[in-house]
């Protein structure tokens, strides 16, 4: 499916609870919401289900783009930042390998993004979507230049890290809107790059949208196509 296609399906979603929704007739089955509780990456799979979408490991959730959730107050601010990818072993390609912010596995799960914000109480019953918002890097000049900036600023800083005698470790990165740190439970995956012959890290590290990227769509302040 492609991301233009789930615009028609995406209002009757908005607004309406998860205990609700698990009967929707999209899905093949209700969703059983007692097996819920702690899974973080629920309402991104549950939106996925309602939309017809097949849960897979492909890189992109659409044919042309990826589908992001977020934990939001009733009024849409954020409440967390947003993840983007892991950087595992893609850490050497997107750091050591001179590639440009647009020849990056990061651009490529970000240059379309669906976003869809969920208001989540304290019972899963209770949780439900608000508008989404639409993003292509490729239409939007100005937002494609400030993660440019923040992939270049974040990479200077990395290579700033690396070089440091005393650590040589990985630690928190942050652009505008963009951001790198931990990302990771137990059993830990550290980073090792082949390029330094070391591991450059004791935990799993990840891309993420902080929470200013998620503000400035919600007050207009970045261009966004508004699903409703």
């Amino acid at each position: 499916m492609k991301i233009e296609e789930a615009f028609p399906l995406l209002p009757s979603l908005y607004n309406v609870k998860f205990g609700i929704l698990k009967n929707h007739p999209n899905l093949a089955v209700p969703i059983d919401l007692t097996k819920l509780k702690g899974n973080k990456g629920f309402a991104g799979q549950f939106l996925e289900k309602l939309l017809t979408l097949n849960l897979s490991n492909s890189e992109l959730d659409f044919e042309n783009g990826e589908l992001k959730t977020n934990k939001s107050k009733p009024d849409g601010s954020p409440m967390e930042t947003m993840a983007i990818t892991q950087i595992g072993t893609q850490f050497d390609s997107l750091f050591y390998d001179g590639k440009l912010f647009h020849e990056t596995h990061l651009y490529r799960k970000i240059e379309s993004i669906l976003y869809v914000p969920a208001v989540k109480g304290a019972k899963e019953a209770d949780w439900y979507f608000l508008p989404a918002h639409y993003l292509d890097l490729k239409d939007n000049e100005t937002l494609k230049k400030i993660l440019d900036n923040d992939f270049e600023i974040i990479k200077s800083k990395i290579h700033e890290m690396m070089a440091d005698p005393k650590d040589g470790m990985l630690h928190t990165a942050n652009g505008q809107y963009m951001q790198i740190r931990t990302k990771d439970s137990k059993p830990y995956n550290p980073i090792y790059s082949k390029k330094l012959g070391r591991y450059v890290s004791n935990k799993g590290f990840a891309f993420y949208f902080k929470k200013e990227f998620m503000q400035a769509i919600q007050s207009s302040s970045l261009p966004s196509q508004k699903i409703i």
